[in-house]
């Protein structure tokens, strides 16, 4: 039986030794241990991983991942089944945003957006989205600055805006799943990449990121946008902003 080292195993599945012993700690993957306590993987295991990474790289959760490894041959077709009529919905949904998003192109070459555009691209609440931000802010620069750039938002810069937090979203939960820590260089840079995301609008401290990322948690409508890793990207904006010397415990905007 060949026997492989995490980091062999690891480049043999194209992924990170953390993420297999991330793997491990859900009970997904449970390798031999040396003597020593050093983990060997044995081809079977590679086989469990490289089904692992397949899962994970079509979008299954690694907590559904764990009842589909051993399930029967019927349960896995009923699960992936319905896993892909979910990427079908998925699919129709972002093609309906783009084929919006291109009617506003056409009609909105190199005009500003009406709020009838707004609602169309950003959403029905986006109205009471700017109703809630301007009785909390309203009286601040930020919201100034925020306004005099939303002013200069075309068809273009709308969908630029859609792809990029689709981009944002999909990164944090990649980032989530393989088990990169906060304040690593990876997260970091994920934490940059939302500070840019923000400062299109208004100049953002690590106090205001770190407030802004509590209210994405608390706020339901938000966790759509971050398909569901608003809680890991508050971990991360939280180590930041605590590096940066801001008091986390009661930040001031």
């Amino acid at each position: 039986m060949t026997a492989y080292t995490i980091g062999e195993a690891a480049d043999i599945l194209g992924v990170t030794p953390k993420a297999l012993r991330h793997w491990e700690s859900l009970d997904l993957l449970q390798p031999e241990r040396t003597s020593t306590g050093y983990r060997v993987y044995s081809d079977a295991d590679l086989e469990r991983g490289a089904a692992i990474a397949l899962y994970q790289s079509i979008g299954i959760p690694l907590a559904r991942i764990a009842t589909l490894l051993d399930a029967s041959s019927s349960h896995l077709a009923r699960a992936l089944s319905a896993h892909h009529e979910a990427l079908r919905s998925r699919r129709d949904a972002l093609e309906a945003q783009l084929q919006a998003v291109e009617e506003m192109m056409h009609k909105h070459k190199k005009d500003t957006l009406t709020m009838e555009d707004m609602k169309q691209y950003f959403g029905e609440e986006f109205p009471a989205y700017q109703e809630e931000a301007e009785k909390r802010w309203g009286h601040t620069p930020e919201w100034e600055q925020s306004q005099k750039a939303l002013s200069k938002v075309d068809a273009s810069k709308a969908q630029q805006l859609m792809r990029e937090q689709e981009e944002l979203a999909a990164e944090l939960v990649a980032a989530r799943e393989k088990g990169v820590e906060p304040g690593t260089e990876e997260a970091e840079r994920l934490v940059e990449k939302h500070r840019a995301s923000i400062a299109q609008w208004y100049e953002v401290t690590p106090a205001r990121q770190l407030i802004l990322a509590r209210m994405y948690v608390s706020d339901e409508r938000f966790h759509e946008s971050y398909s569901g890793a608003q809680d890991y990207l508050l971990e991360l904006v939280t180590a930041h902003a605590a590096a940066a010397g801001v008091d986390v415990d009661s930040p001031q905007w």
